[in-house]
Parts: C-alpha cells; sequence; structure tokens
C-alpha cells in the first residue's frame, strides 16, 4: 500500500520553507516540496505558494512541530512612534481636524520658533 503525501502547509517564501523543511528532516520526518521551482518566479501566490508535503502517517507529528516552531504564529505588533504622534497631536483642540502631515509640519515650525527665541534671548 503507497503512503499518500498530506500537505502540512503553505509558503509564499523559500526560506521559511526551508526552514521548517530542515528542522522536519532533522526530526527524522521525509517531505517533499509541491512547486517548488515556482518560488524563483514571481507567480509563487498564483499557485497558492509552495506546498511541504509529508506521509501521512507523519502529518500528525510535523504539524506539531510546526506549531511548536511558531513559524505561522504572527509577530508582536509594535507601536511606530508615527501613531504616537498621531494620538498624542490629535487630542489637541488646535490640532484635531488638522491632518497628519501638518500637524507635524507645524510642530516643526514651533520648534523653530522656540529655538529662535531662545537664541534672541542668549545673544541680548
Amino acid at each position: 500500500m503507497e503512503n499518500s503525501l498530506i500537505t502540512i502547509a503553505t509558503f509564499s517564501f523559500a526560506d521559511r520553507m526551508g526552514l521548517v523543511r530542515s528542522k522536519l528532516e532533522s526530526e527524522g520526518i521525509e517531505c517533499f516540496v509541491q512547486d517548488e521551482l515556482v518560488s524563483q518566479t514571481y507567480i509563487v501566490n498564483a499557485v497558492s505558494g509552495m506546498k511541504l508535503q509529508v506521509k501521512q502517517e507523519d502529518a500528525e507529528r510535523a504539524s506539531q512541530i510546526i506549531k511548536e516552531m511558531g513559524v505561522f504564529d504572527e509577530p508582536a505588533i509594535q507601536p511606530s512612534r508615527l501613531g504616537a504622534f498621531d494620538r498624542a497631536t490629535g487630542r489637541l483642540p488646535l490640532l484635531r481636524g488638522v491632518g497628519l502631515t501638518t500637524r507635524f509640519f507645524a510642530l516643526l515650525v514651533l520648534i523653530a520658533v522656540v529655538l529662535t527665541v531662545i537664541y534672541m534671548l542668549a545673544v541680548l
């Protein structure tokens, strides 16, 4: 009886697929990659990516290893400085309805005015 292959993961990037494949093979699980050469073209997503396959008898164990690796976990989103600036300046009454670019420019003008006043006071 021939073992059928089960697709356990699909990848758009060859480096991530290679990492998982290496880990599974190091654990003694034989892997096959369908559409592997398509990763060298721009149509990788047109064929739904590269499919990492294992024998049906290894599928459960391989899936568990991939889950433990955390390959498909979403990275924690770190707040950007621009987002923090947007939240902070969006609450100011005079700037509430103004776009982000205008608020940033207004901050730069304010800094320039303050530095000019400080310079003039130091010179006098």
